[in-house]
């Protein structure tokens, strides 16, 4: 646990009653990470507001001033991340973070995480196959040591996530990545829907859910369409619909 101090590694941090606290990840088992190192980020500059997780993954960080601020999270292996907080006074924010374990040259990894409403998002990948696709998702997930040289690591059904994919070895043709909303209630605004891509060298893209109140996952525009990948080129796309990209195995809301 740490407590915030007025000048820390050079950088101001006025004391507050905020109480930032979380639980950080592997992002490929989402196993809890013990000894990872949470800092406090105040106006966009790293402090010495540290702590260290538990064996439950656990962090918190005390008497921080209210605001749009940021925790960092870091462990020897991973994909250093920043999230993004909101700090109230007198109040505990509670935030999930999942680490990204390192690549090797050639690999992608798409890391899918969201908020407690909806419980179930799914990552849908279709891997180019000649003419067709091999789609990699929950009921076929994949394999990373031989074709699709693609696989689905973790899939999560109770909120939050990470539900992650993991591409081996690019193959010649256009990737598909989409996010099927599965079960639970609200809207795709609310649903607080994050996709990270991370190459070899960290991290190289990030897609938000589309920002779009009348558009709620569970009465029709079930699919976030979120890029395609040929070679090492990313093209967004960031669409709502009520249909995947490629034919899905998937077609309604239901229960695995």
């Amino acid at each position: 646990m740490a407590l915030a101090l007025s000048a820390c590694g050079g950088v101001a941090v006025p004391r507050g009653t905020a109480t930032p606290s979380g639980t950080v990840v592997d992002a490929t088992t989402g196993l809890a990470l013990a000894g990872a190192k949470a800092c406090f980020v105040y106006n966009g500059a790293l402090t010495e507001i540290c702590d260290v997780t538990d064996a439950n993954g656990a962090f918190v960080l005390q008497l921080l001033p209210a605001g749009d601020h940021a925790v960092q999270v870091s462990k020897t292996g991973y994909t250093t991340a920043r999230e993004n907080v909101q700090l109230a006074a007198g109040a505990t924010t509670t935030i999930r973070v999942a680490l990204n374990p390192g690549l090797n040259s050639g690999e992608l990894r798409i890391v899918l995480s969201w908020g407690a409403d909806p419980s179930d998002l799914d990552s849908h990948l279709w891997v180019p196959q000649g003419t067709g696709y091999y789609e990699v998702y929950f009921s076929d997930q994949g394999d990373c040591s031989a074709d699709p040289w693609a696989c689905l690591d973790v899939d999560d059904t109770t909120s939050y996530g990470p539900e992650t994919i993991t591409i081996a070895q690019l193959q010649s043709g256009t990737y598909s990545y989409a996010v099927h909303w599965y079960a639970g209630t609200g809207s795709w605004a609310g649903s607080e829907a994050v996709v990270r891509v991370y190459d070899s060298g960290g991290l190289i893209a990030t897609y938000t859910a589309p920002n779009n109140a009348n558009e709620p996952g569970a009465s029709g525009a079930e699919w976030w369409y979120v890029f395609d990948l040929t070679g090492t080129t990313l093209t967004p796309k960031n669409t709502l619909s009520t249909n995947p990209p490629h034919t899905s195995a998937v077609t309604s809301l239901g229960v695995k």
